[in-house]
């Protein structure tokens, strides 16, 4: 716990130093209007975009190491120095008094909270099976081609991978931490502290809504945040994307292309950290037709440039790794390079996810019609996950006739660029869903759509009787706000439950570590890699390691004195 708050400490400095000064580079207005728009949740945010991006490039060349950290640390100083000859502040101090200190002390016992929950929990099984030694490839090579053919796991390129390494510290010879996923569900958390405001503006906002699903999944995965699993990651950004496009189209007069290109940028990170995101992107809709419309050509070349910055390691990371750009799917077919992962192997992994996904463990139930896969998947929910499922598509159906009637009577006529902001940050939910559900629709990895969309849906219908209202809107005000109060306060308990259940746990110091697996070499020339005696795990520590029968890789230089020639089939 307490090496996991020394780790975010140095996280926050870090991604806030680099995301204040990419912002204020990207965001070119008064300085002075900076803090109303970005809180230091918001930079640190965005900070770890760059930085997961920064990771990414210098893997290319290198183990992500003591060296990254060293020139990160540089970064950041120069960025200080900079801020300081033009007069102005990296760090903006708030106003204190009466309601900010209250806010800041909340936000300082829940970092001691969610210290604790990310220091221990349900470790997860992947986890052992390849996110550890992914990460431990990344930190001691950076990229190897074809490593993908060692095991078809590492062909999974997500960035948050690169991002783990950055900040686990293994230079330091004794282990490997993986506190980013706690850090990330604390920034969003922080994010949702937010909310207070429903009580001091009288008012309800669909982003309020918004952030209720953020802190409904946060406490979903509170026994979890512990383990570096790429799906905690993606859903914390796809919920934190749509709660500040929604912030956009809430505040007072338009935002600006900037405010919204910089979630249009997260949505390409997203994607990065796990391809089932990539329908994130379609926000980018918004400040791309912003600038069209202001004819902006300056800012939108700056925004394809750093599209290009994001998603080009990403590719060129998955091209080395597989041999693919987008593995494992086998489109496009355009390279063909000694170690590219075989075709065969890459469609019988997307098939395994598929069927995975829809509760199956045969590949076959890749190929099911939806009428044969969907009622097995179905019964296979836990009753909330049930009723979650049948109040999003309720909800999407009603949203759906609203919108119509809404065009068909003028509604957009007025306030449009409000009203056709939160549309479309519904709709991105509503089409992230529906992919999620009709590709692979394990509930690990769509839980944020799952829960978003009833919310936002209904949320939004609710609101628009509300702004109707006239006679009952103070009660209904009233009713709302009391039971956004019991539902913070019941899964408060809940949380807190929890977190006393685990007390007996040794991992108030250091956090819980990777697990230990029994295994035997397998000798590659020169070299040795190492296999699991029983089942398919090994763990971080033992490396490298296959995942099973030491067949189908062979090394690319078969008198190689390293790893860093690589794999091929």
């Amino acid at each position: 716990m307490i090496v996991n708050l020394l780790i975010w400490i140095y996280i926050f400095i870090t991604t806030y130093t680099v995301g204040r000064g990419a912002l204020s580079f990207f965001d070119r207005k008064d300085d002075k209007s900076f803090p109303e728009k970005y809180r230091f949740e918001d930079v640190s945010i965005f900070g770890i975009m760059i930085v997961t991006v920064f990771a990414e490039i210098w893997s290319l060349f290198s183990g992500v190491s003591l060296a990254a950290n060293i020139t990160l640390i540089a970064c950041c100083v120069m960025i200080c120095i900079c801020f300081g000859t033009k007069k102005k502040k990296i760090f903006f101090m708030p106003h204190m008094n009466m309601q900010a200190s209250v806010f800041y002390t909340v936000v300082f016992i829940a970092a001691l909270f969610m210290a604790y929950g990310a220091s221990r929990g349900y470790f997860h099984y992947d986890s052992d099976l390849y996110h550890g030694q992914s990460i431990h490839w990344i930190e001691s090579y950076g990229v190897v081609p074809g490593l993908g053919n060692l095991h078809g796991r590492h062909g999974y390129n997500s960035s948050s991978f690169s991002l783990t390494a950055l900040y686990s510290f293994s230079f330091l010879g004794g282990r490997s931490y993986h506190s980013c996923a706690g850090y990330l569900a604390f920034m969003v958390l922080v994010s949702v502290f937010r909310s207070y405001r429903i009580f001091t503006d009288k008012k309800i906002r669909l982003s309020d809504l918004a952030r209720l699903s953020a802190f409904y999944y946060i406490c979903n995965i509170y026994d979890e945040m512990v383990s570096p699993a790429s799906d905690y990651f993606t859903m914390l950004i796809f919920i934190y994307i749509i709660i500040r496009v929604l912030d956009g189209a809430e505040k007072e007069g338009s935002c600006g292309a900037d405010f919204y290109a910089a979630a249009a940028l997260l949505s390409v990170f997203a994607a990065t950290i796990k391809l089932s995101a990539g329908l994130t992107v379609i926000v980018v809709l918004i400040p791309l037709v912003m600038m069209l419309k202001e004819k902006s050509f300056s800012k939108l070349g700056l925004c394809c440039a750093s599209v290009l910055a994001i998603s080009l390691p990403f590719f060129i990371r998955n091209y080395i790794i597989s041999g693919w750009l987008l593995y494992p799917s086998t489109f496009p077919n355009i390279f063909s390079p000694d170690w590219k992962t075989p075709a065969e192997a890459a469609i019988a992994d997307k098939a395994y996810i598929v069927a995975f996904g829809r509760g199956y463990s045969h590949m076959g139930a890749s190929q099911m019609p939806f009428s044969e896969w969907f009622p097995h998947w179905y019964s296979l929910l836990g009753r909330t996950d049930k009723a979650l499922f049948l109040a999003g598509i309720a909800g999407l159906v009603l949203w759906g006739l609203t919108v119509t009637a809404g065009i068909l009577t003028g509604y957009y006529k007025t306030e449009k660029e409000e009203k056709i902001v939160r549309e479309t940050a519904v709709f991105t939910v509503a089409l992230s869903y529906g992919f999620w559900l009709m590709s692979s629709p394990l509930v690990r990895y769509g839980q944020g759509y799952l829960i978003m969309l009833p919310v936002l849906t209904f949320g939004y219908l609710f609101l628009r009787i509300y702004e109707k209202s006239k006679k009952y809107k103070k009660h209904m005000f009233i009713v709302c706000a009391g039971m956004l109060c019991l539902f913070f306060a019941y899964k408060g308990i809940m949380m807190g439950r929890y977190a006393w259940s685990v007390r007996g746990y040794e991992y108030y110091v250091q956090p819980e570590d990777y697990g230990e697996y029994e295994v035997y070499p397998v000798h590659l020339g020169k070299l040795t890699v190492y296999a699991p005696v029983s089942g398919d795990r090994t763990g971080y520590y033992m490396f490298p390691t296959c995942a099973g029968e030491p067949t189908g890789f062979k090394l690319r230089d078969p008198e190689a004195e390293d790893f860093s020639g690589g794999f091929r089939p």
